[in-house]
């Protein structure tokens, strides 16, 4: 099982509400960003083609060809050019049949992108930032960068042989992200 690593925001106020969209709109959504070659981040277990649960992206496509799929409703335009504004991912969820098809701004920071890697590898990059265990956590984007400019740090990713994986954690958490607040998420 891989142990992926994400810079997500849950302390920002959201301005927009989830909205929601028709089954046609979400083909249309879907149809344009297939046309446009925007990559899907598909939810485990979704038919990848014509997924119903999925994130894209914020800025993969214009604000003119987004609310073109939803007709150009206000309440969409607004949750679109919120995640475009925060640099967020777009969540669309449908959780079973009888449920409406939702779209909102994610947590997920779309500027910077994830790590994934074994649960070893992981294991080997929270110890050499002093983490006793490879259980699910979190730590500040501002921690992190304190902690990666301490040179014990990056001695440790050398003793441990993972220095690259120091230069991508670096890259994470040097992401500018606004005004936001987010943190570096690890989950298996």
């Amino acid at each position: 099982m891989l142990v992926t690593f994400r810079v997500k925001d849950t302390h920002t106020t959201l301005h927009s509400r989830p909205a929601e969209i028709t089954a046609l709109e979400l083909a249309a959504l879907t149809r344009r960003l297939h046309s446009s070659n925007a990559t899907l981040d598909v939810d485990e277990g979704e038919f990848g083609v014509a997924p119903l649960n999925f994130e894209i992206n914020a800025n993969a496509m214009s604000m003119a060809s987004f609310t073109a799929c939803f007709d150009h409703r206000a309440e969409i335009i607004a949750v679109v050019e919120e995640a475009q504004f925060l640099g967020r991912t777009l969540r669309v969820t449908h959780l079973g049949r009888l449920s409406p098809i939702m779209i909102e701004v994610s947590e997920h920071i779309a500027l910077a992108r994830d790590l994934m890697m074994g649960p070893d590898l992981a294991a080997k990059l929270l110890f050499a930032l002093g983490r006793d265990n490879a259980e699910a956590g979190e730590i500040a984007l501002e921690s992190l960068r304190e902690l990666l400019q301490e040179p014990r740090i990056y001695d440790a990713f050398a003793a441990a042989k993972i220095a690259p994986l120091y230069d991508s954690l670096t890259y994470l958490a040097f992401t500018d992200c606004g005004e936001q607040a987010p943190v570096l998420e690890w989950a298996p």
